[in-house]
């Protein structure tokens, strides 16, 4: 246990990490040297200033994780996604940061040791879940203790983890001190999981109409567009012409890379040691942990032309190099064998990605700022001829954080919708490389042509008659209800088959109603009515509905007091939560947050 024990200094130390940073990401195949910039400065929130390297540390850290976790390569897509929560998690902890300094919240020695010594299940896992504390799954606080009074295990990674997770916990104990959860809305919740009711209904669909002729005027579909004209609105819409300067590997980048394998390779065949030459070199970010090596795999585990190679090798051959769409790698092959019919292989890899170099890298953004300069001063389209750069223009595209042809681009884009006609940009980064901008054309918001949507409004009104007239067959048996007939004789005196007669299983109010669907009204009359009570109408999108209740549960009062404090608990931690993220967003609108991530990253 002790060993186990003295493992979690490593363990814990991750933790501190991701504590203060939440989920980071790796910037897959950045090249941060071919970066050079006036400012290494990814972003400022309040004046606290982000650096690039800092924003790579975290990257690296989530990175490894998530790849652990789900056992791939998360792919472009993936990493922007990630690329956002990591600077979430910047922002989130400098303005938290800040509320617990401008607050003045402090922790003591004495609730840090209260916290270990009381209440060891609020810890991460490694603590809380440790086998060596639990007791027939159950955690065991007299082992807890005992490992507590042993001078030889260091508790100072716990102690460093309270320390700096106890002050947040403490803003949110405040800001959420004033939610409150009353009896009713506890007792509520119970009735919605817990009371069930089962119904018999008239159903009259909208449907049941549609041949039914229903003329429509012009003047009718012209009163539709008029009087709904905010359905037809028209966002904003601009068109931008753009000069790319690409950053792609030129044929001289992606030789080096070619030339350097065969180096290693070379090293490797004559006797180097294969994983120091991978720890050295190899760009798979798992290498940190696996120095190179694979383990066993099967074919299909890997890429069809890694996997030819490394099946094609004898235990002992450098093989390489193999390219595949993650580059350039170099295998050593370590043994094979076949386990329950399947052949496997034990590899290790290099891996070199091919990727533009620095000065490729620094050519493009140097030309790319010297073209915005002169392109603002002598003009976007005169410039770009001066130089015979293409000049390429977009289709036309909303405010969405895209631009067509170059992808996410949400700083791009915003300076897009700013900026006047023939506005030229500042150098903005993309996958491709640096992009120059200017806005060649703007459409104001407005309203689609009636002419455009005229056959839409159409149908619409043709819809809301066909509804008019199931409206008022609905009204003609509630009359017959009123009279007293029951839904047996109303159905079987409907030749025409337009109203049908069902019933549900039982169903909670928190569920579906069986074979009818989310429908507000019904529910709340399945809970409200008396049993054999005839409701009244009941209208939904596309149906008219009559119900009667054919039974409903009792509240079982004394399951009722068993859960009622569980469910306060779970009620009040949800309240909490949304209110405490109410407040964040509101102090997140109120900071001064500068991200600078485009100059950096592809979008």
């Amino acid at each position: 246990m002790m060993t186990k024990l003295r493992e979690m200094t490593f363990v814990f130390i991750w933790i501190l990490v991701i504590a203060f940073v939440g989920l980071m990401v790796l910037e897959w195949g950045m090249d941060i040297t071919g970066l050079k910039r006036r400012s290494n400065i990814v972003g400022k929130i309040n004046g606290t200033k982000i650096t690039i390297q800092e924003f790579q540390q975290a990257v690296q850290n989530y990175y490894l994780q998530e790849r652990e976790r789900t056992g791939k390569e998360p792919d472009e897509e993936q990493l922007a996604t990630i690329r956002d929560q990591v600077w979430d998690q910047f922002v989130q902890r400098v303005l938290f940061s800040r509320e617990i300094a401008k607050r003045n919240i402090r922790v003591t020695d004495q609730e840090v040791l209260q916290i270990i010594k009381e209440n060891p299940q609020s810890l991460p896992p490694v603590i809380s879940q440790n086998p060596n504390f639990l007791t027939d799954g159950q955690f065991d606080m007299a082992k807890y203790r005992q490992a507590l009074s042993n001078p030889q295990i260091d508790w100072t990674p716990i102690e460093n983890y309270v320390r700096e997770v106890m002050p947040f916990q403490k803003l949110q104990n405040i800001i959420t001190a004033s939610v409150m959860v009353t009896e009713q809305e506890v007792r509520d919740e119970y009735m919605d999981k817990n009371q069930k009711a089962r119904i018999v209904y008239l159903n009259i669909p909208v449907t049941a109409f549609a041949q039914d002729s229903v003329p429509v005027s012009e003047k009718e579909i012209k009163d539709f567009y008029n009087s709904h004209q905010d359905e037809f609105k028209i966002e904003e819409r601009r068109k931008v012409n753009y000069v790319l300067f690409s950053t792609n590997p030129t044929a001289a980048d992606s030789q080096k890379v070619y030339n350097l394998a065969l180096e290693l390779k070379a090293e490797a065949e004559s006797g180097a040691d294969f994983a120091q030459l991978a720890d050295e070199n190899s760009e798979d970010p798992s290498v940190q942990n696996n120095h190179g090596d694979l383990g066993y795999f099967e074919r299909d585990r890997m890429v069809k032309e890694f996997s030819d190679a490394a099946f094609a090798g004898k235990p002992g051959e450098i093989v390489g190099p193999v390219e595949t769409t993650f580059g350039l790698h170099i295998i050593k092959i370590q043994d094979r064998k076949v386990e329950d019919g399947v052949e496997k292989v034990s590899a290790s890899h290099i891996l070199l990605k091919y990727s533009p170099s620095a000065s490729t890298i620094e050519t493009a953004q140097d030309l790319a700022n010297n073209f915005s300069e002169l392109a603002k001063e002598d003009g976007f389209q005169m410039t770009a001829d001066r130089y015979r750069y293409e000049v390429k223009q977009t289709t036309e595209f909303m405010n969405r954080n895209y631009i067509p042809g170059l992808g996410q681009l949400p700083a791009a884009t915003a300076w897009a919708f700013k900026a006047d006609k023939n506005e030229v940009s500042s150098v903005y980064r993309t996958p491709q490389g640096y992009v120059v901008l200017q806005v060649s054309e703007i459409f104001p918001s407005g309203f689609r042509p009636y002419e455009e949507v005229k056959e839409l409004c159409k149908n619409r009104v043709e819809q809301q008659k066909r509804k008019e007239l199931a409206r008022a067959y609905a009204q003609e048996i509630q009359e017959k209800l009123n009279r007293g007939e029951t839904f047996e004789a109303i159905v079987a005196a409907d030749p025409s088959r337009k109203v049908t007669l069902d019933s549900t299983i039982q169903f909670t109010r928190s569920q579906n109603i069986p074979k009818i669907g989310r429908v507000p009204e019904l529910a709340a009359a399945a809970f409200m009515l008396d049993p054999g009570t005839v409701s009244p109408i009941l209208e939904s999108e596309r149906n008219f509905y009559f119900i009667k209740v054919l039974e409903r549960t009792a509240i079982d009062e004394e399951d009722y007091q068993a859960q009622k404090e569980n469910i306060r608990l779970r009620l009040l931690n949800q309240k909490s939560q949304r209110f405490f993220n109410d407040w964040y967003e509101k102090l997140k609108q109120k900071a001064k947050i500068e991200d600078n991530r485009s100059l950096f990253f592809a979008a």
